[in-house]
C-alpha cells in the first residue's frame, strides 16, 4: 500500500510537470547558449552556408580512387588489403538509406562543425575567453579545404573527429577516470582501422596517460579497450586473407617513400630487390630542366604516388602481381635497406615534405591541395568504378558541377582559406606552450600538440605528405596553441593530488566561482584515485556559470 500511495502521490506530478517544464527547459537552454556562447553560435550558423552550397554544387559527391575502394568494401562486406576498412563500416551502415553519398557527406559536414565545437569547448573548459576559443575554431569552420574534405567520400573527417574526442576525454583537470580511458581506447582502436597512420597515435596517447598517472586499473582497462577490437579486426583479416594484419600495403607504401631518394648504386640491393630500384620505372617522367635547388625542381619532381601507381611498377609485374603479403615484404625489405644506406637523404626528403605542408598548398587549385576544381578528380570513370558506385549508391554518375552553386563555391575559396604560414605559426605557438610547461610534462596542451606533430611528420616518414593527411593537425594544433595562453594558475591534478579549486574562467562571477568549487568538491568525494570527480571544471565548460540547482548532481565533465 505504501508503494501504491507513493505512486499516487507522484502521478499528478508526472502528469503536470512535463507539460510546463520541458519547453521551459529548452528555452532556458537556448537562452543560456545565446548568452554565454553567442559568438561561436553565430560562427557555426554562418559556416552552414558554404557547406550547404558545397552539397548542392558537387554531386553526387567528390570522389577519388580511394572512394570507390571504400564503396566496394562496403557493398561486399570485405576488408581491404590496401587500406584499413573502418570507414567502409560507416558506408555499409548508411548504404540502405536513400541517396547514401549525400547522407555521408552531410554527416561529414556535421562532423566538421562538431570538431570546431570541440575546439571551442576544450578551450573554454580550460579558461580561454569566448573570443579566443572562437578564433581557434574558425579554421575548421571556414577553411575551404576543410569543407572540401568533408565533401569527399574519404575517412579523414571521421578520423579527425575521433581523434578530437580522444583529446576531449583525456585532457581533463583531474586525471582521466577509468571510463574515460576505456572510451579513449575504443576510439583509438577505431582510429587505427580508419587510416594507415592511426596506430602510432595510440603510442602518443599512451605516453600521455603515463604522465597523468591514471593508475594501473584505468591504464589496463584503456589498453584492453584498444587491443581487443584491433585483435578482432586482425582475426577477421586473417580469416579472409590468410595472414595477420590490418592491411597488406605498409611495406609497399614505405618503399614508395624511398623513391624520392633511393640510389641503387649506393644501396647495392640483392638481385631479388633490384627490380624495386626507382630508376627501373621508365613511365615516371623526370622534371624538366631546372637547377636542382630551384622551387620549380622542388615542386615538379616526381612524388611517391607517381611511382607506386605507375603502369610499370614492379608489384604489378613480378612473380606474384598485386598488393599482397609477398610484395609487401619485398617493399619493406628494400625500404629498410635504402633508409639504412641513405639515412640523411631519407631525413632530407621527409623534412622537405613537412616544409611543403605549410608552403605549397595555399594557392594551387588542384585535387592534391583539397581545393574545389572545375574538373572531377577522375576525368572519366572506368567500367569497374562505375560498377562500384552503381552497386553501392545506385548511380553511375561521376562528380559533376551544378550551377549556380558551384560558381559561389569557386568565389568563396579564392579568399577563404587557412594560410600555411599561419598554420606553421599555430604549431609553433603550441610548442612554446608545451616547453613553457615542461615541469608538468607539457601541461594539457602536450597531447593535442604531440598528436598534431605526429599527424604532420608521420606521412612524410612513411609515404608522402599529401595535404589531406596533415589536415587532422589543424584543430589539434589550434587547441594546443589556445592552451598556450591559459593562465599558469589553471593547473590539473594527477591521481592522489588535490584538485585545483580555483575559478576556471578569469572574471567569472563570484557565485559561479563558488559553484564551480562546490562542483569540484563533490567530484573529489569520489576518491582521488579515480581521477577526480563529476564536476571537473563544470563551470568552465559553460563560460564560468554553474546553473545546476541546489542539491542536484553536477554535470559530469570529461
Amino acid at each position: 500500500m505504501a508503494g501504491l500511495k507513493l505512486g499516487e502521490i507522484h502521478d499528478d506530478r508526472v502528469q503536470q510537470a512535463p507539460a510546463g517544464r520541458a519547453p521551459g527547459r529548452l528555452t532556458s537552454l537556448a537562452r543560456g547558449i545565446w548568452r554565454d556562447h553567442r559568438l561561436i553560435t553565430i560562427l557555426v550558423a554562418v559556416s552552414i552556408v558554404p557547406r550547404v552550397l558545397a552539397s548542392l554544387a558537387f554531386r553526387p559527391a567528390l570522389l577519388t580512387a580511394d572512394s570507390f575502394l571504400y564503396m566496394q568494401e562496403a557493398t561486399h562486406f570485405q576488408l581491404g588489403t590496401i587500406r584499413p576498412s573502418g570507414y567502409s563500416l560507416l558506408l555499409a551502415l548508411v548504404r540502405p538509406l536513400p541517396g547514401p553519398l549525400l547522407v555521408i557527406t552531410t554527416l561529414q559536414h556535421l562532423m566538421g562543425i562538431g570538431i570546431a565545437v570541440l575546439v571551442y569547448w576544450l578551450l573554454r573548459y580550460w579558461g580561454l575567453p569566448a573570443w579566443g576559443a572562437s578564433l581557434a575554431a574558425v579554421p575548421t569552420l571556414f577553411d575551404t579545404r576543410e569543407i572540401a574534405l568533408e565533401s569527399y567520400i574519404l575517412p579523414d573527417t571521421l578520423f579527425t573527429l575521433a581523434v578530437m574526442v580522444v583529446v576531449a576525454l583525456l585532457i581533463t583537470k583531474h586525471a582521466p577516470r577509468l571510463w574515460q580511458c576505456v572510451a579513449a581506447g575504443l576510439l583509438l582502436a577505431y582510429v587505427t582501422v580508419l587510416r594507415g597512420n592511426g596506430l602510432p597515435l595510440v603510442v602518443v596517447a599512451g605516453a600521455y596517460l603515463l604522465t597523468r598517472r591514471v593508475g594501473w586499473r584505468a591504464l589496463a582497462a584503456g589498453a584492453a579497450a584498444f587491443v581487443l577490437p584491433v585483435l578482432g579486426y586482425v582475426a577477421v583479416y586473417h580469416s579472409e586473407y590468410g595472414h595477420f594484419g590490418i592491411s597488406s600495403s605498409d611495406g609497399i607504401f614505405l618503399w614508395s617513400r624511398t623513391t624520392s631518394f633511393a640510389n641503387c648504386a649506393i644501396i647495392k640491393p640483392p638481385p631479388r630487390l633490384a627490380p624495386l630500384c626507382p630508376d627501373r620505372e621508365t613511365s615516371v617522367a623526370s622534371p624538366g630542366p631546372a637547377p636542382p635547388w630551384s622551387v620549380s625542381a622542388l615542386l615538379d619532381a616526381p612524388v611517391p604516388n607517381d611511382f607506386i601507381w605507375a603502369s610499370d611498377v614492379w608489384w604489378r609485374n613480378d612473380a606474384h602481381p598485386g598488393i599482397n603479403p609477398y610484395n609487401n615484404k619485398l617493399g619493406r625489405q628494400f625500404a629498410i635497406a635504402a633508409i639504412k644506406a641513405q639515412p640523411l637523404d631519407y631525413l632530407r626528403v621527409a623534412g622537405r615534405d613537412i616544409m611543403l605542408v605549410f608552403l605549397a598548398n595555399d594557392r594551387p587549385l588542384t585535387h592534391q591541395t583539397m581545393s574545389f576544381t572545375t574538373s572531377p578528380h577522375i576525368a572519366a570513370l572506368p567500367a569497374y568504378y562505375v560498377a562500384d558506385i552503381s552497386a553501392y549508391a545506385g548511380t553511375t554518375s561521376n562528380t559533376h558541377l551544378v550551377q549556380p552553386y558551384a560558381y559561389f563555391m569557386f568565389l568563396y575559396q579564392l579568399p577563404v582559406y587557412f594560410p600555411g604560414i599561419v598554420f606553421l605559426l599555430v604549431v609553433v605557438t603550441g610548442l612554446v606552450g608545451v616547453v613553457r610547461n615542461w615541469r608538468r610534462w607539457g601541461g594539457p596542451q602536450a597531447l593535442p600538440w604531440a598528436l598534431a606533430a605526429a599527424s604532420i611528420v608521420l606521412p612524410a616518414l612513411v609515404t608522402q605528405s599529401l595535404y589531406r593527411y596533415s589536415m587532422v593537425a589543424i584543430p589539434l594544433a589550434c587547441v594546443a596553441a589556445g592552451l598556450a595562453f591559459v593562465r599558469p594558475g589553471t593547473e590539473y591534478a594527477v591521481a592522489g593530488a588535490p584538485a585545483d579549486s580555483g575559478p576556471a574562467v578569469t572574471g567569472a562571477p563570484t557565485g559561479s566561482v563558488q559553484a564551480a568549487r562546490d562542483s569540484d568538491g563533490a567530484g573529489d568525494g569520489g576518491g582521488a584515485g579515480d581521477g577526480g570527480g563529476a564536476g571537473d571544471g563544470g563551470g568552465a565548460a559553460e563560460g564560468g556559470r554553474a546553473t545546476a540547482p541546489s542539491g542536484s548532481t553536477p554535470a559530469e565533465q570529461p
